[in-house]
């Protein structure tokens, strides 16, 4: 039996407080940094850009998922979170979600 793919959503569609799976390109990604947290201890972050044919949207990797994609990898985050940061949405893969690299022309390839 073959299992269903998760429902995916646009990025013209995504609103901020929601959980969504979206398929796009990683069209940009900034180098990695590292910022301070509220414990006081660091942590990795990257920012970059999601694409697809209905728009882009701000994309942000958290510890150990820094390292998951590059720019030009077409992906599908499932049960990503998307937030408002300065007035405009951004996706991240939040305490639930996950990352899937989708290789042209083969099986997809599970990531995280």
């Amino acid at each position: 039996m073959p299992t269903s793919a998760p429902p995916k959503t646009f990025i013209s569609d995504l609103r901020p407080s929601r959980v969504a799976t979206v398929e796009g390109t990683v069209s940009a990604l900034e180098p990695v940094r590292e910022v301070g947290t509220r414990e006081g201890t660091k942590r990795k972050v990257r920012n970059g850009t999601l694409k697809d044919d209905t728009g882009e949207i701000s994309l942000v990797l958290w510890g150990s998922e820094v390292d998951l994609v590059e720019a030009g990898d077409r992906v599908r985050i499932i049960e990503g979170w998307v937030s408002d940061y300065r007035g405009r949405p951004q996706v991240s893969l939040g305490r639930i979600g996950k990352v899937e690299k989708v290789p042209a022309g083969s099986a997809d390839a599970k990531l995280r």
